[in-house]
């Protein structure tokens, strides 16, 4: 890919190929593309969804250092972009939890809509929304011999619904997807 995505630009199969990874949600398939173009790697994903809510959300959870522990820990991350942007969070694990920076419950990313190494862009319409995640590659380097961990978890608020990817059959239900970083895929970042 040349040319990075933004959130008003057309969803491009043709250009980009097959999303990676679809989730079943009860509005239809939500779809996720990984991209690369120049020195950042894309997460573009369309979520369907005609009754638009701040709570409708997108979590992409990720396993830094691709170890795979059972519940989250200081290298796991989890970015919960939510349709309405300002009220988005990113955790860091913690003592096997999830932890808002500075430790403040009410803590929302604002109006930046960036933080260390990643920035997003949304954009809503009558189908549905888009979300545009550019991250720097070295959060999806791995370490050592080890690929990252990911995971993604669409949360639609009206019906409040969930489905998540990976996902089978003695997986943890797709609510709870983002409590076990061992459950996550294994990703090696677009080239």
């Amino acid at each position: 890919m040349t040319a990075p995505p933004g959130a008003e630009a057309s969803l491009d199969s043709a250009k980009w190929g097959a999303p990676q990874v679809t989730i079943a949600t009860r509005a239809g398939p939500a779809s996720i593309w990984l991209l690369r173009a120049a020195d950042s790697v894309f997460v573009v994903a369309r979520m369907p969804d005609r009754t638009p809510s701040w709570a409708d959300a997108l979590s992409l959870c990720l396993d830094v250092s691709g170890d795979g522990a059972q519940a989250p820990a200081h290298d796991d991350f989890q970015f919960t972009l939510r349709r309405v942007l300002d009220s988005s969070v990113v955790y860091r694990g913690r003592n096997g939890r999830w932890q808002p920076p500075l430790d403040d419950p009410d803590w929302r990313i604002g109006a930046v809509h960036a933080g260390g190494g990643w920035e997003a862009a949304s954009k809503s319409d009558s189908a549905g929304w888009t979300l545009v995640l550019r991250l720097d590659p070295a959060w999806l380097v791995g370490e050592g011999r080890r690929p990252p961990g990911i995971a993604f978890i669409v949360h639609n608020d009206d019906p409040s619904s969930w489905g998540a990817w990976p996902s089978g059959p003695a997986g943890p239900p797709p609510q709870d997807l983002d409590r076990t970083p061992v459950a996550w895929a294994r990703v090696q970042p677009p080239t």
